[in-house]
């Protein structure tokens, strides 16, 4: 009989000896935040079927890099002379209109109001 009881006494020490907290007491990191590189594409069933676009910078004529260059220069050649032709406009080259489209009413100085556009008071 006292094996038996003897038995049973090891068996709760050990489980109380075994039966602590596994907790750890600091605090647990945050995972590091996961950003997506390379947007992937979605596959559908029919991919297959589509045309690959083609991307790549290389001409195979001089010609084509010529008409190529030319094309581009024509359009920021336009982007120039549009916004030439808005600079010239009273409202960016007046500077009593101080970014305004009109310019500002000149109030007494009683009754002057905060301007949220040019952040003055007029």
């Amino acid at each position: 009989m006292k094996k038996v009881y003897l038995f049973i006494l090891v068996i709760c020490m050990s489980g109380v000896a075994l039966g602590q907290n596994t907790r750890s007491t600091e605090t647990p990191k945050q995972p590091r935040p996961q950003y997506q590189a390379v947007k992937k594409e979605k596959k559908g069933m029919f991919s297959f079927l589509k045309k690959k676009k083609k991307t790549s910078p290389f001409y195979s004529t001089k010609e084509e890099e010529i008409e190529a260059f030319r094309k581009k220069m024509k359009v920021v050649y336009k982007q120039k002379a549009k916004e030439e032709k808005l600079a010239q406009k009273p409202e960016y080259s007046d500077p009593s209109y101080f970014g305004h489209k009109r310019p500002p009413k000149k109030r007494p100085p009683g009754k002057q109001k905060f301007c949220k556009v040019c952040k003055m008071k007029h």
